[in-house]
């Protein structure tokens, strides 16, 4: 039994893998009393089956029970992500399109950022006249506008997310006067390093970035996860030295490094890991399960 407990707290200690300290605040994570919880779904609360774990879900019910928020931070639209949120069977803000968007508990919208009309169509025909075979489409508030809902592309998308494509152009939205929150670009690994490229060359302004091999995302270059966090920390009073996230990829290290406790998941690019303060079990294997129980909470 001694030889059991000892493995177990080396075993426990080992999760809290520290590669970079951010916040000087902190000089152990495990002595101070957080208060407020950001996570990303895809690759992170979700295993690859794409399930929340019942002991994650149970831990997160307790700690909702106690007044802890817990906020999902996803690329997804706000339909991708309230499903979730059911799941878990609490209620908070939620951030979507990687902060373009922040909802309150009852899906009211807090912030909304939008591509410039000019700009948006700019991105759209350069994408259009140069990767014909990319399947592009488009994002605002609930809508996810796409040219064929049959494309394979966007089936796949459908499954992940349970969201539901609409067929139609960047025009209808403009013509609507409807702030466009995210183009999303999906395609071949290399075409998709080509258009990154590309994009970020001819609009620095934007964020662009790859929240997978083979998917591109385009936001108005205000709009960042690390941007929500401060803006909802600023919200409930909470310092955002006081918070904790978890993520899985490029797209959430500002998050990370945002809080006062990051951590990436097991599956993490390894460039991600590189960035962060801690790295938790990946997401087949209860990482932010994991993570959360290393803290306390109050």
């Amino acid at each position: 039994m001694l030889l059991f407990l000892l493995c177990r707290t080396l075993y426990s200690r080992s999760l809290f893998l520290k590669l970079r300290s951010v916040s000087p605040f902190l000089n152990d994570p495990t002595k101070t009393r957080y208060r407020i919880i950001f996570c990303d779904i895809d690759g992170t609360l979700i295993d690859s089956g794409l399930r929340v774990s019942a002991g994650t879900k149970q831990k997160i019910q307790q700690l909702n029970s106690i007044g802890i928020p817990f906020i999902l931070v996803s690329a997804r639209m706000p339909s991708g992500v309230f499903p979730i949120q059911n799941t878990l069977g609490i209620k908070a803000p939620t951030i979507c399109y990687s902060g373009a968007l922040i909802l309150d508990e009852h899906g009211g919208c807090i912030k909304s950022v939008g591509i410039e009309d000019e700009k948006a169509a700019e991105v759209d025909a350069t994408i259009k006249k140069e990767w014909k075979s990319i399947c592009c489409s488009v994002f605002s508030h609930d809508d996810w506008i796409v040219s064929d809902v049959r494309n394979p592309w966007v089936v796949r998308e459908h499954h992940i997310t349970l969201s539901e494509p609409t067929e139609g152009s960047l025009s209808d939205l403009i013509a609507a006067k409807r702030h466009i929150h995210k183009f999303l670009c999906m395609g071949d690994a290399g075409q998709i390093t080509d258009i990154d490229n590309e994009l970020n060359r001819k609009f620095p302004d934007l964020t662009v970035y790859r929240s997978k091999d083979t998917y591109l995302e385009i936001m108005n270059g205000a709009a960042s996860k690390s941007g929500a966090v401060g803006y909802l920390c600023e919200d409930y009073g909470i310092p955002t030295e006081l918070a904790v996230s978890f993520g899985d990829n490029y797209n959430d290290v500002d998050m990370l490094r945002a809080t006062g406790v990051g951590f990436a998941m097991g599956n993490a690019p390894e460039g991600v890991k590189r960035q962060t303060q801690y790295v938790t079990l990946d997401n087949d294997n209860e990482g932010v399960l994991a993570g959360l129980n290393q803290l306390d909470f109050a």
